[in-house]
């Protein structure tokens, strides 16, 4: 992939596409499924009658397959603009002609589905936290389980953020100087460099969740 490294393209059109879309869908449906689950957590402790009507394993499913179809129809435009191109002798999987629109359509996802779920997040867990807090000192145990319970909260949000934040910053860094017809200046390096560094860090989120909450 040009976007990653400097190797050609050996697998065809049809796998330039794909796996472009499996990585984009991967990306929409971990976010909204941690997103999800943070309003669980959010309902469970400041709501908890509300959320012993809804917590039921019929909704668990029926939300569940709601997120994997936006993230299918949220990854259907990464589809649509990937392409072979010849350069220099080689073959790259890359995008196609950029357009204006299609950055603004970019700029909108990258809100939509990061930073708002994002915002949605820390909202959610600070919430949890402040509750937790006051629940513990009012029942006199304010020490091995408020560190337990505030510690998982952090490590939750701390992995999401290390792991996605980077690299939809620079991802946003890109949209913005492509509007702004920046696109061969010094930021734009480094928005580009940004992206290769940060997005292993970014994939590792969703292998990295389950081990928080195994060892926590």
């Amino acid at each position: 992939d040009l976007e990653v490294s400097d190797e050609s393209w050996r697998v065809g059109s049809f796998l330039c596409k794909a796996s472009s879309y499996v990585i984009s869908v991967n990306m929409y449906c971990s976010i909204l499924l941690l997103t999800c689950m943070s309003a669980d957590r959010y309902l469970a402790i400041m709501h908890p009658s509300m959320a012993r009507r809804i917590r039921t394993r019929s909704y668990s499913r029926a939300l569940c397959i709601c997120v994997w179809l936006l993230s299918c129809c949220l990854g259907m435009p990464t589809l649509l603009s990937r392409e072979l191109k010849k350069q220099y002798g080689k073959t790259y999987c890359t995008d196609k002609a950029v357009t204006e629109v299609k950055q603004i359509m970019s700029l909108t996802l990258l809100i939509l589905a990061f930073f708002f779920p994002l915002l949605s997040i820390l909202t959610f867990y600070c919430s949890i936290t402040k509750r937790l807090c006051v629940h513990y000192q009012k029942a006199g145990k304010h020490d091995k389980k408020l560190r337990k319970s505030i510690k998982v909260v952090f490590i939750v949000v701390a992995a999401f953020v290390v792991s996605w934040v980077p690299f939809n910053v620079f991802k946003l860094m890109a949209i913005l100087l492509r509007l702004l017809k920046q696109p061969n200046c010094f930021f734009s390096t480094v928005a580009q460099l940004g992206m290769k560094v940060s997005s292993p860090f970014a994939f590792a989120n969703s292998c990295a969740n389950p081990f928080i909450y195994f060892c926590f």
